[in-house]
């Protein structure tokens, strides 16, 4: 009897302590308005969108050097201190700086493309 009760928990126990900390590859776009792009020329579009080109590696790099490190510190703390493991961070804040980064770039191509842009 108290196996039946003491599996589940543990299995929750073990779920719920893992962190959340998502691959760069993992993050969508968020969704960014094509309007706020609509008044610009295709030149401008164009710069905008390297722009954010450029900086889109460094947050990628980002995104997976904090989940890489957040792996680290679950490692480490269910070796030593389980209970630890329930106070990670995960990735959020890098994740939502490549979403929005990638819905600007998608943003800018529809914004292209109404516009007759190449």
């Amino acid at each position: 009897m108290k196996n039946k009760i003491f599996i589940p928990i543990c299995i929750i126990f073990i779920l719920a302590s893992c962190t959340t900390a998502k691959k760069a590859s993992e993050v969508n776009a968020a969704y960014v308005p094509s309007s706020q792009y609509a008044s610009m020329s295709c030149e401008e579009l164009y710069n905008a969108a390297e722009e954010i080109r450029a900086k889109t590696p460094a947050l990628e790099r980002a995104v997976d050097q904090s989940r890489k490190q957040d792996k680290v510190k679950e490692q480490v703390a269910w070796w030593l201190f389980a209970p630890a493991a329930f106070f990670l961070q995960g990735n959020a804040d890098e994740q939502t700086s490549l979403s929005l980064a990638k819905g600007q770039l998608e943003a800018i191509r529809t914004a292209g493309l109404k516009g007759t842009c190449n």
